[in-house]
């Protein structure tokens, strides 16, 4: 090859040049350099055969389009001259491999030498802007490797030698503190834990606030800088991104907010105590020797009262003409009448929610924190006094049943139904958890070596074995908990699992970023979750306080169709259900076949029958009091026998014991979904 400088007009890419794909940015940092320092390394060409004059580039792709984006800028002439080296006829014949060894035959410069580069350049008085703009790098990957170079002695020597990688440097990295680092470096060297950055960075910055927090999005940085915080930048953080090293300062300022919130919501006299938490959710350790506390709407007057009933009756009856109107402007005229009574009787409805005078004294709430740091009431309401236990008497049903007895009494297969169906509404938000999955996780591995007795009776199969699931019904339907789940599934990346060595798979699992591996565990974990009910033989007390403290409305996720529970239960236990919704059902619906009765009950509990706003909203939210997810819906219980941690084989069924006080505390009366406005309107 001979050395020789050629026009630019005369240099176009050859089709033997093997690399294809670029970014644009790439070429953009090349200009920059190539503008700054000059074309360093010679392009590698050879005379075209189709065309005299004109050469074929067959190495240094990007370097060309590089110059071409110069030129093109008007930062070089047209006719610049570019400095070549010419294969002869016989390297040409070669072009393909020549491109090939051009682009494989290279090692990239490692981090520790571009940051010894990187200081030296500084060294000699240039700035880190300067830099960045003649290397065509911004410049925080400037100031990240000037951190790298920071790094205490051992743990920059060990990236020089190749030793860790440049994300475990990073990780190091992440406090600017060489004695820390040097405390995590001698404490995960050599260790299995030692190529892990989330661990080590979770070392150094344990007793920092991540600027993403919600307590760092309440307090706001320029409030906490201004009572004295510090940030530090982790390596390539960007604007609003980093670690707020003073967690006491953070945590102040952030409780402070949330007291003057709180203060404001105690002006309003509506409530005897109001605490804060800096969570998004409000701790069980918060609530330890509280009692769930549920708000009740106050009485109408006697005219409104009889104006609703007045209502009631009469949109009845609309109902009624409706199945029989055949002429559409009858039908229009009965829709919007009942569409002007079903207003009527919503605004009369807006009765305020009111806690008794006697237990107002004792009853509170706690303000919280949204993931975006805004505070916002728990709707959750507690007393610091035990409720009351008020015998109620029985009310008998025409077959001379009680109510109360024969609804929470379901055939077998219906409660082995239940029991998975709520599951996957736990399963589906564990799944979208992921900072719970990991602690459930480590919290059931890590159990059985604390040396304390490792029994199991969480229903958290995190090994992950045979869950042995209930059989439930022989046919088989989905509830929307399980499309959500399917949902989560299909959008996680799967490729990796394809491959038939593991250890190739781990590899590529390996590869996947953050958020993915978080999300795979956060799917696999919710899998691991045995079928469980909040009462009866597969009652699961864990599970049940599991749900509650992710505040789940099973409702929100599960409805009661005819097919998959009002078909199963007898016709009495729908009556009494129905009775619970609406008194009048029991005896309009008593006479109907108990087909006709289990799609009617359907339908209003879907929302899909003409009722009353009050009506409508009970059934809309109710579930079987074995699916929910409240505490105290069972309280003062004891724990479910444990199982053997071990154990792999079906347990039997335990049985109930008789609850009877399970049914004290209707959750019916709950009715505190808009707490804000309970709030305001209680005073």
């Amino acid at each position: 090859m001979q050395n020789q400088q050629i026009p630019f007009s005369k240099l176009r890419l050859s089709p033997a040049n093997v690399r294809k794909s670029f970014t644009e940015a790439g070429i953009d940092a090349l200009a920059v350099s190539i503008d700054a320092y000059g074309l360093l390394q010679p392009i590698i060409v050879s005379p075209a055969t189709d065309k005299k004059s004109i050469f074929d580039v067959h190495a240094g792709g990007r370097r060309w389009r590089a110059i071409a984006k110069l030129i093109e800028s008007g930062q070089l002439p047209k006719n610049t001259m570019v400095d070549t080296r010419v294969c002869n006829d016989e390297k040409a014949a070669l072009a393909e491999e020549i491109s090939l060894a051009e682009n494989l035959i290279r090692e990239a410069m490692s981090p520790a030498d571009e940051c010894r580069g990187y200081r030296a350049a500084l060294d000699k008085g240039e700035t880190e802007e300067d830099v960045a703009r003649r290397l065509g790098v911004t410049v925080r990957h400037v100031q990240g490797r000037l951190r790298l170079a920071d790094l205490a002695e051992p743990i920059f020597n060990a990236l020089a030698e190749g030793k860790i990688t440049l994300d475990v440097a990073k990780a190091y990295g992440s406090s600017s503190d060489v004695d820390v680092q040097l405390a995590a470096w001698n404490n995960f060297n050599g260790s299995w834990q030692g190529d892990q950055p989330h661990t080590i960075r979770r070392y150094v910055t344990d007793s920092a606030v991540e600027a993403t927090s919600a307590v760092a999005q309440l307090v706001g940085e320029a409030d906490y800088l201004a009572a004295g915080g510090r940030i530090e930048r982790d390596l390539f953080a960007g604007d609003g991104e980093g670690q707020w090293l003073d967690r006491p300062i953070a945590e102040e300022l952030a409780r402070a907010k949330l007291e003057q919130v709180a203060a404001e919501l105690m002006q309003l006299g509506t409530l005897g105590w109001v605490r804060v938490v800096l969570a998004q959710h409000v701790p069980h350790s918060e609530t330890e020797g509280l009692h769930d506390y549920y708000i009740r709407r106050g009485e109408l007057s006697d005219d409104n009262q009889a104006r609703m009933t007045e209502i009631e009756e009469r949109l009845q009856a609309i109902e009624e003409e409706l199945e029989d109107a055949t002429e559409q402007d009858v039908v229009s005229r009965l829709e919007a009448e009942n569409e002007a009574l079903d207003a009527e009787h919503t605004e009369i409805d807006k009765r305020s929610y009111v806690i008794p005078e006697d237990e107002r004294p004792n009853v509170g709430t706690f303000i919280v924190l949204a993931s975006d740091g805004t505070p916002k009431v728990s709707h959750r309401y507690f007393s610091t006094a035990a409720p009351k236990r008020e015998k109620r008497a029985a009310t008998v049903t025409e077959d001379g049943a009680e109510p109360a007895a024969i609804e929470n009494v379901f055939p077998r297969s219906l409660e082995e139904q239940l029991a998975k169906e709520r599951r996957d509404v736990l399963a589906l938000h564990v799944a979208q958890d992921p900072g719970l999955a990991l602690d459930l996780t480590i919290f059931r591995l890590a159990r059985k070596f604390t040396g304390h007795a490792a029994y199991n009776d969480t229903g958290v199969m995190v090994t992950i074995g045979e869950l042995f699931d209930p059989a439930g019904f022989s046919v088989a339907h989905t509830t929307a908990a399980q499309d959500g789940l399917e949902a989560l599934r299909s959008g996680l990346p799967c490729d990796w699992a394809a491959l038939d060595n593991s250890f190739d798979a781990f590899l590529a699992f390996r590869e996947l970023d953050e958020a993915d591996k978080a999300a795979w565990l956060a799917f696999a974990v919710s899998q691991s979750l045995q079928a469980s009910l909040a009462t009866g033989g597969r009652k699961n007390c864990f599970q049940t306080k599991l749900g509650a403290l992710l505040e789940i409305e099973t409702a929100d996720h599960w409805r009661p169709s005819a097919e998959s529970f009002f078909d199963k239960i007898r016709k009495p236990q729908i009556l009494s259900i129905l009775g619970k919704l609406d008194p009048e059902l029991p005896g309009r619906y008593a006479s109907e076949k108990k087909g006709a009765l289990s799609s009617a009950a359907a339908k209003l509990c879907a929302g899909e029958t003409i009722a009353t706003p009050e009506v409508k909203e009970r059934a809309l939210s109710w579930i079987p009091e074995t699916m929910q997810f409240r505490s105290a819906a069972t309280p003062n219980e004891p724990e479910a026998p444990p199982v053997d941690d071990d154990s792999t084989e079906e347990q039997p069924a335990i049985d109930d014991d008789g609850d009877a006080q399970a049914d004290d505390l209707d959750p019916g009366v709950n009715d505190v979904a808009q707490h804000e406005n309970a709030l305001a309107e209680a005073a």
